[in-house]
């Protein structure tokens, strides 16, 4: 990037207020989030509230506590407990791409953001690390400042490197101590044998998958033509391709064939997986995943 910042968009993160992140199943984290306790205990399933939010179901609210406090909170239960979120997010150098904002990297960072954004919100547990040939760790976090803090770094991070997800799977595997969610935020240039891996080594955890494409990748636009001269953006290898319309017919089979792939991996490990073109708004994306678009 020769020294300039990347772009983030923070301007709709206010939007995200009402909303929370569902979790399929049990989540547990090694620290506890600012909620009310009223109750604990052997053979009770409810551990404690958090505060009332527009959108929550009214069902949950305890009308109990309400008529001592006179203020609502939602009752949360063992499977409701604590998240402890991380965010493995490709700083590789196909991120860059397109040169045009938003590339990758910055529309990957701001969907990152916008997760996170609803985490910290409850006091969780989060933790951003990015990743291309190694894993760039960063300590848990918790609280605005820490949040604001992340927004900065991200802005500022190298993009560069080759995709190596599995040795980036086998690297982080030891330093996620409780089960957690687990995003992987990628454009999922790698081997599918290396994506396969990375997602059996990591499926023990609530796992989520989120491929970010523009859509040029795809479908090669009609004024690339003739001979074209192409440059590996993680190797800055070149080489010279004839391109026309039967070289962009078997060029978009190829990358079909490579989606069909990364179907098929997430679909044996019965993991979502959502495939989000950077043309969509941020908050869309967001909401697609929290499954409330």
């Amino acid at each position: 990037m020769g020294g300039a910042k990347h772009k983030i968009d923070t301007s709709f993160l206010t939007q995200l207020d009402r909303y929370s992140l569902p979790i399929r199943n049990r989540v547990t984290a090694v620290h506890s989030g600012s909620h009310l306790s009223t109750r604990k205990g052997s053979g009770l399933d409810l551990v404690d509230h958090r505060k009332y939010n527009p959108g929550d179901s009214l069902k949950r609210i305890d009308w109990n506590l309400y008529a001592r406090t006179e203020k609502l909170y939602i009752r949360r239960f063992e499977e409701d407990k604590n998240l402890n979120m991380v965010i493995l997010l490709d700083a590789s150098s196909s991120m860059l791409f397109p040169e045009n904002y938003p590339n990758k990297f910055e529309y990957a960072s701001t969907v990152a953001i916008g997760i996170s954004y609803i985490v910290m919100r409850y006091n969780d547990q989060y933790m951003i690390a990015t990743f291309a040939e190694n894993v760039d760790y960063t300590k848990a976090l918790k609280g605005r400042e820490e949040f604001l803090r992340t927004i900065d770094n991200l802005s500022q991070i190298s993009v560069s490197g080759k995709t190596k997800l599995a040795d980036c799977a086998d690297s982080i595997y030891p330093r996620i101590k409780s089960k957690s969610m687990v995003f992987i935020i990628s454009d999922f240039l790698d081997d599918p044998d290396s994506i396969r891996y990375a997602v059996h080594r990591l499926c023990r955890h609530e796992l989520v998958l989120i491929h970010l494409y523009e859509e040029t990748e795809i479908n090669l636009p009609e004024t690339v033509d003739g001979t074209v001269k192409f440059i590996d953006s993680e190797t800055n290898e070149e080489f010279s391709i004839s391109v026309g319309q039967t070289f962009r017919k078997e060029y978009a089979a190829e990358f079909g064939k490579h989606m069909d792939e990364l179907d098929k991996i997430t679909h044996d490990f019965k993991i979502p997986y959502f495939k989000i073109s950077i043309d969509n708004r941020p908050i869309d994306a967001i909401l697609t995943i929290i499954g409330k678009g």
